[in-house]
């Protein structure tokens, strides 16, 4: 009985999972220059990139000197403005960090939900880079965008979030809680009579 209660709230717990993606074990044997050849669709857990490619400690990108997804307009084709994250399951609490590899320019981050924020990075040679937050909850898909619309170059990074169950998986959860619950009583009133 102890070892099905574990097990129902292990899996409760674990319905509602935050995450972090830092792409340093993705991006290993990738090159520290940028190619424009686009490695899209990436898919890392639950999400999903596109428009970019992996970079390991991109030249130039001070912000940044990990394993990063990057987009720049410069070279090759297939590499966007913006990039685009799409999530298997809805998601909340989500922020991600910007790193600019550019002049001076403005980002926009936009999640499905209607939610947006913006903000002016500084050139790369002053370490320009943002951590953004979107306070929506239910996010299946995020665009990332430069203003800077003729050559952009920027990488993301630390994409964090915590992904919310289907209601039918908090459901059965809870139902299983509820009959792990009931034998637990029924054998307690047994064991008092």
């Amino acid at each position: 009985m102890k070892h099905i209660l574990f097990t129902f709230v292990f899996l409760a717990g674990t319905a509602l999972s935050a995450a972090t993606i830092d792409f340093d074990a993705e991006a290993a044997a990738a090159g520290n220059q940028l190619t424009g050849v686009p490695w899209s669709p990436l898919t890392v857990g639950i999400a999903t990139f596109t428009g970019g490619e992996l970079v390991n400690s991109e030249t130039g990108l001070l912000a940044d000197t990990s394993g990063v997804y990057a987009s720049e307009g410069v070279f090759g084709t297939g590499e966007t403005n913006p990039l685009m994250i799409r999530f298997a399951v809805p998601v909340n609490n989500f922020s991600i960090f910007v790193a600019n590899g550019d002049a001076a320019a403005m980002y926009t981050i936009t999640d499905n939900a209607g939610d947006s924020v913006v903000a002016s990075l500084p050139e790369t040679g002053a370490g320009g880079s943002h951590t953004f937050s979107l306070p929506g909850s239910g996010i299946t898909s995020v665009e990332i965008m430069s203003g800077n619309a003729d050559g952009w170059n920027f990488a993301i990074d630390d994409v964090a979030f915590t992904a919310t169950p289907e209601p039918g998986s908090a459901w059965i959860c809870l139902t299983g809680l509820a009959i792990v619950g009931a034998g637990r009583f029924l054998l307690w009133k047994r064991r008092r009579a």
